[in-house]
């Protein structure tokens, strides 16, 4: 197995979320306030819904199966879900970047 079988092996199984999960994460590293990751990620969130609605990007995002639970649409639940997957990722990147780089105490003054 080369390089490009694993490619195509995780693009047939996970479509374009693995590449979507790199953009989230760099957000979050190049972040420096939370008010700019918050916009960064709201507008990664829309175009993400956006995307997966249009293109089918990522199969099935309702992990938990809450489209049979609560009886909703799966469009809803998919949009919900991505939301969720940019803003945690995004946020939990940006944590542990805040927790590994802090700021001068000169800055902070």
């Amino acid at each position: 197995m080369d390089l490009n079988d694993l490619f195509t092996l995780i693009a047939e199984k996970y479509g374009l979320l693995p590449v979507y999960a790199l953009i989230v994460a760099w957000m979050g590293v190049s972040a420096s306030t939370v008010r700019q990751l918050l916009t960064m990620l709201m507008i990664a969130a829309g175009v993400y819904v956006t995307m997966f609605r249009a293109f089918n990007l990522g199969g099935d995002l309702d992990v938990f199966g809450f489209a049979e639970r609560f009886n909703l649409h799966p469009d809803v639940v998919n949009g919900v879900s991505a939301a969720l997957f940019v803003f945690g990722l995004g946020f939990a990147v940006f944590g542990v970047k805040r927790l590994l780089v802090r700021e001068p105490k000169d800055a902070a003054e």
